[in-house]
């Protein structure tokens, strides 16, 4: 099941358009480090089942139920064409629990997600608008740029250009899709307890270009 955002904290502090090291970027559209006071308006929630918080100038996603998804969406700005990068470290829980990013969101029951597992598989599907899923790929499928284990950092990289998709984990490509369902829409970073009813998972340094 979807658990859907409920209590919001909208923190209205955009992020500087800056490169991590500081040269200006043209082409970057949106970045976050998870910076006290210089984070961008993202929906944090938290409840008995999954919780949200800023800690360490990094993103926690702490689950403890089972069979629920858990996210954090960027409202604003929206994207149409862009390179999404993020880095993602799962923390704790069962390895067959998933973690990482949703894009081109038209509401929290419509959009693209694709996920890692800590035992290095990954999934990419397009979520309808009836609950049903679309998967691009028959099912988990392992993959050996996907680095498996707790504690450990994998580089998820989303490509949407039009109809054209590719998800890339530590700049290896994995799969590239061609759909046109969704053309624009927010992203989310998101752990899922389908498996086991712990996770937490850390991400980090989020960036997003135009191609």
């Amino acid at each position: 099941m979807i658990k859907h955002v409920s209590t919001a904290v909208l923190l209205f502090l955009l992020v500087s358009c800056s490169r991590l090291g500081g040269e200006a970027d043209a082409n970057l559209l949106f970045q976050d480090q998870f910076v006290g006071g210089e984070m961008g308006p993202w929906v944090m929630e938290g409840d008995a089942l999954g919780r949200s918080s800023v800690v360490n100038e990094q993103l926690l996603l702490d689950l403890s139920a089972a069979n629920i998804m858990q996210f954090v969406t960027l409202p604003e700005p929206t994207f149409t064409d862009f390179v999404l990068e993020v880095e993602a470290r799962p923390l704790a829980g069962d390895p067959a629990n998933s973690y990482g990013v949703l894009f081109r969101m038209q509401d929290t029951a419509r959009f693209y997600r694709f996920e890692l597992t800590g035992s290095g598989a990954y999934i990419f599907e397009r979520r309808n608008g009836d609950g049903t899923w679309t998967r691009f790929v028959d099912d988990w499928t392992p993959h050996p740029a996907i680095l498996s284990g707790s504690n450990v950092v994998n580089r998820i990289r989303i490509e949407a250009v039009g109809p054209n998709l590719a998800a890339y984990v530590n700049d290896t490509l994995v799969q590239q899709v061609t759909d046109a369902t969704y053309a624009a829409g927010q992203i989310a970073l998101d752990a899922g307890t389908f498996v086991d009813p712990t996770i937490q998972v850390a991400f980090d340094n989020v960036a997003v270009r135009e191609p």
